[in-house]
């Protein structure tokens, strides 16, 4: 299954969730799911199924983080081999992706505009430039704005008012656009609420 480039308010609506990598979208307006506009009215809404609602917090990373169906059971693989909790260890490895790291030090709005720039070569790490989106960084690491590039107006003003407060450990110098990742945004920073054990056992099954 590819990477969904459709309606992405349509998405948040059906899962009842914003995602802000995802889309800078709100649930202001349409609080229901498409097709459902009865539920405006305060009618009851359909029973969800265990099935569904696995699915439902599988869908939420997975469009949040912007991975296709095969990427997500790729994260799910490599968290089960690592030592701990899987669950946590799936999200500390989709919160140190290059294009989540780059949305939050603040450099784009969303992770799609994220992994635009980083395809786009726009970004810098030990002065090459980067090219995969999904590579994973470790604490210390730092990445920069390729400096063609740091007088955007679009990079600048989003860098001085990130849509959503940076996570500990993720710092920015705004003269150099560099950007210094001294500890990797742990699972608690993931800024929605999801229910990571029915992830866990979406996948499982």
């Amino acid at each position: 299954m590819s990477r969904y480039t459709g309606p992405r308010l349509r998405v948040i609506r059906r899962l009842g969730q914003e995602l802000p990598g995802f889309t800078t979208g709100t649930l202001t307006r349409r609080p229901y799911p498409p097709g459902h506009a009865a539920a405006a009215s305060g009618k009851r809404a359909p029973k969800i199924s265990e099935y569904g609602l696995r699915l439902k917090e599988k869908q939420k990373l997975r469009f949040h983080y912007g991975l296709t169906e095969r990427g997500m059971r790729l994260v799910f693989a490599e968290a089960q081999r690592l030592p701990g909790d899987t669950g946590r260890n799936m999200l500390g490895l989709l919160e140190s992706r290059l294009d989540n790291l780059v949305w939050r030090a603040g450099l784009t709005r969303t992770i799609p505009a994220a992994r635009q720039l980083i395809a786009h070569g726009h970004i810098m790490i030990n002065g090459r430039r980067a090219s995969t989106p999904s590579q994973r960084l470790k604490p210390g690491a730092a990445f920069q704005v390729r400096e063609k590039a740091r007088g955007r107006e679009d990079l600048r003003v989003t860098a001085n008012a990130p849509l959503l407060e940076r996570p500990a450990g993720v710092s920015i110098d705004l003269d150099s656009m560099t950007v210094t990742v001294a500890q990797i945004p742990g699972p608690e920073s993931v800024p929605f609420p999801v229910d990571i054990q029915k992830v866990i056992e979406y996948f499982a099954k």
